[in-house]
């Protein structure tokens, strides 16, 4: 496992909201101070004493070394092995893949301590909340009828084209693919025979609207003759979509449906349901580019890989990953100029989170075609994809490679003054995006060691440029 992303800062714990009630913290604070570690942790481990601490064989990853201890005074745990850590709330979380409250109220129950009952839902959260049904509801009978025009009569230019992709009947069937047609009313009229209103069709964002004049407004299918890709949240409930076209002359080739109060796109990771046990067993997720990439990565075996849904990685997209279970990220992204720009652009989030992050690169074919992590699966196979990740680098060390390559002809410390200092303008973001103590002064010296320059004069340049700082002037 590759070494903890410099930077890498603890997350806070979760609000301890359960339903519509808040867990008192003093109420956590009573659990934690009661609960016994060694006896609750080794119901699932078999331990035995080690020192100040117990040991045993770590339940979060396949080990032939007890690296794993649970130290009773700090009530804490940490396996040496993979890195897996934290407290009696969250060996449980990350055991079980259960959220924050729901451990609390389960261990407070073993410890006989009353939690207060849920309030009642104010007549707003009931309005909120059925609202949410019935927009769940639009999304899965969407998806339903969107994976019968597949599979029916009509759906077999889709499956043509899903078969050129190399994307098997299997896997299209575990993504739960669909097929919009051609015509402009299909899941309107589908929906509608359902009983679902325009305004909830219209509010899950599976047809738009347009005003006609002297006639109101006009609804029509948002999604046609486009392969559908279901973005699902981690339960498995569908809530917004992707499609591709297969249309010659496109409008976009790629459309995502909209943001509706059930699909943000900062907040979803496609084919997160279907990863989300290989995350966790494993602590490892892989992060590519597009659905297709996905795909083809779970056919060859690959299961923890997830796609961003085209955004740049965000702060809720890493929380997610890490409530799954993953503690390594590996960024593998295309090899052209877009794939290094999007590792970049996730820099900032990564290296302020509580996970070890790699960055593959997808090389381009000797004839300079796609460098797609698909392309590369249907060229070279599972040995190909394995020799790429085996060449993965930690994600400062690419950094500065990337910056070093980009403006000083990939020469370090011979370069030009001039050279290193555009180096060193480069990378200052990222540094200062690092937590403050060892992470930094870490990256710090590793951008000094490369660049052949003093490390006193370079902190003095990375404090003059956190002085003068501005919001938004990151890359």
């Amino acid at each position: 496992m590759a070494a903890p992303v410099l930077g890498a800062a603890r997350r806070a714990r979760p609000t301890a909201r359960a339903g519509d009630a808040m867990i008192s913290p003093d109420i956590i604070e009573e659990v934690k101070r009661l609960a016994d570690p060694v006896v609750l942790i080794g119901a699932r481990v078999r331990l035995w004493k080690s020192g100040i601490a117990y040991a045993g064989s770590c339940p979060f990853h396949e080990e032939r070394q007890a690296s794993f201890r649970v130290y009773p005074k700090d009530k804490h745990f940490v396996c040496y092995g993979c890195g897996a850590s934290g407290d009696i709330f969250q060996f449980f979380q990350r055991a079980d893949g259960k959220a924050f409250p729901t451990v609390v109220r389960e261990l407070a129950a073993s410890l006989g301590i009353v939690i207060p009952p849920e309030r009642p839902a104010t007549a707003q959260e009931q309005r909120e909340r059925g609202e949410r049904a019935s927009l769940l509801a639009a999304c899965e009978a969407a998806m339903s009828h969107w994976q019968r025009n597949l599979w029916g009569s009509e759906g077999e230019k889709a499956r043509e084209y899903l078969a050129e992709r190399r994307v098997t009947d299997e896997a299209a069937r575990a993504f739960r693919l669909g097929f919009a047609r051609p015509d402009w009313h299909d899941l309107e009229r589908a929906l509608g025979a359902a009983k679902i209103a325009h305004a909830v069709q219209h509010a899950a964002g599976v047809i738009t609207s347009r005003e006609v004049p002297g006639k109101g407004v006009r609804y029509h299918d948002r999604f046609r003759d486009r392969v559908v890709f279901p973005i699902e949240d981690i339960q498995g409930r569908v809530t917004g979509f992707g499609a591709r076209t297969l249309g010659a002359e496109p409008e976009a080739k790629y459309l995502n449906g909209p943001e509706t109060p059930l699909f943000k796109k900062s907040r979803v990771l496609f084919g997160l349901r279907q990863a989300r046990d290989v995350i966790r067993s494993t602590g490892r997720a892989l992060l590519v580019e597009g659905y297709f990439d996905v795909i083809a990565l779970h056919q060859a075996g690959f299961t923890s890989a997830v796609a961003a849904c085209g955004t740049t990685l965000s702060r809720e997209q890493v929380e997610q990953l890490a409530g799954a279970g993953c503690m390594e990220l590996v960024l593998l992204f295309d090899g052209d100029e877009g794939g290094a720009l999007a590792a970049a652009r996730a820099a900032r989030v990564l290296l302020q989170a509580n996970l070890s992050a790699t960055v593959a690169r997808v090389p381009t074919s000797s004839h300079g075609g796609q460098s797609d992590p698909d392309v590369l699966v249907a060229r070279s196979g599972r040995r190909g994809m394995e020799e790429v990740l085996a060449a993965a680098k930690p994600l400062t060390e690419f950094l500065i490679d990337d910056a070093v390559q980009r403006h000083a002809d990939g020469i370090g410390v011979q370069a030009p003054v001039e050279h290193k200092l555009a180096v060193l303008r480069a990378v200052m973001p990222f540094v200062l995006a690092t937590p403050d103590g060892l992470p930094r002064a870490t990256f710090e010296r590793a951008v000094a060691r490369r660049l052949g320059i003093d490390i006193g004069p370079l902190r003095q340049e990375l404090q003059r440029a956190a002085r003068t700082e501005r919001p938004g002037s990151h890359p």
